[in-house]
This record gives C-alpha cells, structure tokens and sequence, in this order.
C-alpha cells in the first residue's frame, strides 16, 4: 500500500510555492484550493501539490480571473483524485510519465506544467537541506546544526549576512561548501525560529566587519 501523502506546514508550503507565508494563508482563507489539498485542524498544513497549485494560482492572476484559476485547479484535482497513485502525487513524488497537467477552458487549453516542475525543484532543495542539517536535543540543546557538525546553522547565516567574509568562514569550518550555505539557508526559511539568531559577536567575538555603512542612493533633485 502506497504511503499517504505528507502535508507540510505553512512556511514549507510557500517556499515550495515560490510564495510568502502570507499568501498560503490566504489559499485557506479565501478557499482558493480544493479541501483535499489542505488541513486545518492542528495548525494549517498543504500537500506538497496544492503548494505547487497556488503557485500557479498567484502567478496568473493578471492572465485569468479567480474563478477561472479555481476552476483549472479543480479540474486537476479531480482527475487526478481517480489515480491509484494519487498519494504520490498529492506528494510531488517522482512524477508518472503518463501525467497531464494541461486543461481545457473555453477558447484555451492551459498547462501548468511550468508551475509543477519548479515546486519539485524546490521540494528537492528542501529535501537535500533536510539532509544536510540536523536538530538532536543532545546536540547543542537542540539548535538546527549542519549534519555530523556541532554548528549551528544560524552562527553562519548570519555572520555572513553581517559581512563576514566567506573565505575565513571556510577556514573556521573546513567542511563548508556552497551547498551547505544554501542549504542552511533554505533549512531557515522551511524552519522558522521564534527570536532572533545569536550574534556574530557572542560566538566569534575576535571577528570584525570589514564595514557597517550603509549606501543610500542621491536624492533626487
């Protein structure tokens, strides 16, 4: 028997969706995907494909009108509802060849398959940061650190946000790669934390920004 479909929460729904966490309230708020595709019981939580649905549904709003985006997404639900596989499907799983993400309209035929391919990008970004970060309550009280580490992700974060300079992060932590730093990244969108990062200062308080000034473009005249 194949698995259930997972639903994710809120801030994974709309990093999956390329959309704000504002606007994947919105899709409960205002009805905007077929209930199928969305809870709401503890916490609201979407199938990695209704995340990929309203993406397409934001996305065209200039294109078509809200009735006809709902429409085209109930027509996908629908069909795609009498599939024996339909779980994996729910789940942005590895896509069956013989599916159809077009639909007909009156006048036009639209595909939505631009919309799903770039959710199952994003889902694979999740999945890999997913791998690379790990939190352990045995491990550093339970902070998100890279995998096989004990350091935590936000330290690198946001000493890079703050200037530090890539090289001498690397120099600190030799295991870093790009990869690791998207991935960190990705894991802090995907994982929000109440309350602000711990500063540079309090963990490397021998290290210095190169500059805090702030370039503000000439007003105009």
């Amino acid at each position: 028997m194949a698995a259930l479909a997972t639903f994710v929460p809120t801030a994974e729904a709309a990093f999956i969706a390329g959309l704000s966490a504002r606007d994947m309230n919105r899709v409960v708020d205002e009805h905007i995907l077929p209930d199928v595709l969305v809870r709401s019981g503890d916490g609201r939580s979407f199938a990695r494909l209704g995340a990929a649905f309203a993406g397409f549904y934001f996305s065209t709003e200039r294109q078509f009108v809200a009735n006809l985006r709902r429409e085209i997404l109930r027509k996908l639900t629908l069909r795609l509802e009498l599939r024996a596989d339909k779980d994996l499907v729910f789940d942005l799983a590895p896509m069956p060849r013989d599916l159809d993400w077009c639909v007909d309209v009156p006048n036009a035929r639209i595909d939505v398959t631009a919309f799903i391919r770039a959710a199952l990008e994003r889902v694979r970004k999740v999945e890999r940061a997913n791998s690379l970060v790990r939190e352990d309550p045995e491990v550093m009280g339970g902070l998100a650190v890279f995998s096989g580490t004990r350091v935590p992700i936000e330290i690198v974060v946001a000493s890079l946000d703050r200037g530090i300079d890539k090289r001498r992060m690397v120099a600190s932590y030799p295991f870093l790669t790009d990869e690791h730093i998207e991935a960190a990244r990705v894991y802090i969108k995907v994982h929000p934390k109440r309350g602000r990062p711990r500063r540079m200062s309090e963990t490397h308080p021998n290290w210095k920004l190169k500059s805090s000034r702030v370039v503000r473009s000439a007003a105009k005249a």
